[in-house]
């Protein structure tokens, strides 16, 4: 069960685990094994092998379900399945943010845009409020950028804007209106993606997650108010772990484009990708150049700290308790392996 988002919220979506959904990671990989995006950025969901619950419950009621997902990527279409790509499916509600002006968008030839979240007054309105709390109008919030369309999606006031046009979403499309069971799902991302940035200690994450308790407060008011009390199910779940600092731990961070290239460099253009728990071998270029799936894990096997340090000072003396002579990884083993083997 690889705790990456778009397996995670598949497997949440569907009830089955990777296996057996087929979203196994934050690249897949297709039919000619090229690793590639789960759900192509947003074009397509062909790769989920079990249709969601949503999905499931959609066609039960004849399309009668309300059924809708805002994220922030598509990678969180796992929870509500593939719309109307799937045969008899309809063009359910999702939304999921550009990558470059954070906007959100749809694909249109699967799903519907809802009309509330065409609008981003309320959003330009919080972020102006935000940058001038500090009492500087300097295009930031603590150490993130308020005015950088590419990240301003990680600040509180994203945060209240989210929340707030997911409200106006459930509100104006009629969701809990009538007696069909209908379904929302959503993902508040800017406590993941600080942690990425800032580590979880950090006061960025503790802002966030007061601002998405705000918001799951805001959520619950209108639904308590306006679908009624005992008639509607909250589920809040986490999306996947955190990690403090590799320095408040005495140890270090794993460089996956570092690896990339040292993988490149020892084995010429063969390597695909660099994941958390992965690494995409072109099995065709290998056998070009002679190369086996076995010597790659070996040489991963001997792969050392000052092997993927980037400053000379760790290439020399490690970090922390580790030397630079310490092996970054315990074993590699080829997937083809996992499947055959038993772990009792």
């Amino acid at each position: 069960s690889p705790s990456v988002t778009p397996a995670i919220h598949t497997t949440l979506g569907t009830g089955t685990f990777p296996a057996t959904h087929a979203i196994t990671g934050v690249p897949v990989l297709d039919d000619d094994r090229v690793a590639i995006d789960p759900f192509l950025d947003g074009e397509s969901g062909r790769f989920m092998e079990v249709p969601a619950v949503a999905e499931r419950w959609d066609q039960q009621t004849g399309n009668q379900a309300l059924v809708g997902m805002i994220g922030h990527v598509p990678w969180h279409l796992g929870m509500i399945g593939i719309g109307a790509e799937r045969p008899g499916g309809d063009r359910d509600h999702a939304a999921w943010l550009d990558p470059v002006t954070n906007e959100w968008v749809t694909n249109d030839a699967h799903y519907e845009l809802p009309d509330a979240l065409r609008d981003r007054s309320d959003l330009d309105r919080r972020l102006d409020e935000l940058d001038r709390a500090d009492g500087a109008t300097d295009g930031m919030w603590r150490r993130a950028p308020v005015d950088d369309p590419a990240r301003f999606e990680e600040v509180p006031a994203f945060t209240a804007h989210h929340a707030a046009k997911l409200v106006e979403v459930l509100d104006e499309e009629g969701y809990g209106a009538d007696r069909v069971t209908d379904l929302m799902f959503t993902n508040f991302k800017q406590i993941d993606l600080l942690g990425h940035h800032f580590n979880m200690a950090s006061p960025e994450v503790r802002d966030a997650i007061e601002a998405t308790d705000a918001a799951l407060a805001e959520i619950s008011r209108f639904l308590e108010r306006e679908v009624g009390h005992g008639n509607y199910v909250v589920v809040m779940t986490s999306d996947h772990g955190q990690q403090p600092s590799a320095a408040a731990l005495d140890a270090y961070g794993i460089d996956s484009n570092e690896l990339l290239a040292d993988l490149v460099g020892e084995f010429g253009p063969v390597i695909q990708d660099v994941a958390p728990t992965e690494v995409f071998v072109d099995e065709a270029a290998a056998a070009e150049r002679g190369v086996t799936v076995a010597e790659i894990a070996r040489w991963l096997g001997d792969y050392r700290l000052g092997d993927n340090a980037t400053t000379l000072w760790h290439q020399l003396t490690g970090s922390g308790d580790f030397s630079a002579a310490d092996r970054v990884f315990t074993m590699a083993v080829p997937s083809r392996l996992i499947a055959s083997t038993s772990c009792r």
